[in-house]
């Protein structure tokens, strides 16, 4: 693996978040890089969610910039730059269970935020025919977003059960402890 790859090439590949990193000789780095960028996006437009589209600017430059990084650092500092992905590198999947026991209280709390989230804009889209006056369209648009929203209330009912079975765990545990 070597940095002093074609300054052009650089230029090119550092345009598109992950690329460059991928160019670089870092595939884990650039896969994870590309995995957020085009997720982020795919995910907020389908759920409806643009705030999320503020990370892809974010994911953009750190990207850019760190393939520019990566190209001027001394040959030995390049060398030893570990390639790790971005997300989850400690995360041993055959544990998943495991991970989710430990962090249910993150997922839950994300499920819910995300759940919150589509019902509202949702809301949004259900309330604007009767600001025109016009019934037909609101019909259309429950239909349009039945799906969406039986998938936001699983989500938040998910979260919800995953924080009551924590908190029942947690009261178990400290009566044992008491004994």
């Amino acid at each position: 693996m070597k940095n002093k790859k074609n300054s052009f090439f650089t230029f090119c590949c550092s345009l598109v978040p992950g690329a460059g990193e991928m160019y670089m000789g870092l595939y884990k780095q650039g896969i994870s890089l590309m995995l957020i960028f085009w997720g982020v996006g795919a995910f907020g437009g389908w759920a409806n969610l643009e705030v999320l589209w503020a990370i892809i600017p974010v994911v953009w430059f750190y990207s850019f910039f760190h393939t520019h990084n990566l190209r001027s650092m001394p040959e030995d500092e390049f060398l030893a730059q570990e390639d790790r992905y971005l997300v989850f590198n400690d995360v041993d999947f055959a544990k998943a269970d495991e991970v989710l026991r430990r962090n249910k209280k993150l997922v839950a709390t994300v499920l819910i935020f995300f759940g919150i989230c589509m019902l509202a804009q949702i809301g949004m889209n259900i309330l604007n025919p009767f600001i025109d006056g016009f019934l037909w369209e609101l019909a259309w648009r429950l239909n349009h977003s039945a799906t969406r929203i039986v998938l936001a209330i699983a989500v938040i009912f998910g979260g919800v059960v995953l924080l009551k079975g924590n908190t029942k765990k947690n009261a178990l545990e400290e009566v044992i402890e008491e004994s």
